[in-house]
């Protein structure tokens, strides 16, 4: 039986957490509000799915609700780093998350 242990090297800074949860986005530029779902978290980034096309390097709201009550929501500013159309009219968006609330 082989073991990562010390043989493992971690690429990222922070552990990915799969998500399951609503994300609700804002543009703070037009105050316009659109709706997501959330696919993965991490120390200090994000990644969700939605139907509207954001520019790389554009500057959102989120706010990521639990569907477990006894979890809080999570507010933060997001920086886009990622956007990819995985079907016909939804996008993949990853970025880093700047300041959380």
């Amino acid at each position: 039986m082989t073991s990562m242990g010390s043989e493992y090297d971690e690429k990222r800074n922070f552990i990915r957490m799969f998500v399951n949860a609503s994300v609700i986005i804002t543009d703070p530029a037009t105050d316009e509000t659109y709706k997501g779902e959330g696919k993965n978290l991490s120390g200090d980034g994000a990644m969700f799915t939605t139907d509207k096309f954001f520019d790389i390097n554009q500057k959102l709201n989120l706010k990521i609700s639990s569907e477990q009550s006894k979890l809080a929501s999570l507010s933060a500013e997001f920086e886009v780093k990622r956007v990819e159309e995985i079907s016909a009219g939804l996008f993949e968006i990853a970025g880093t998350m700047l300041e959380v609330h």
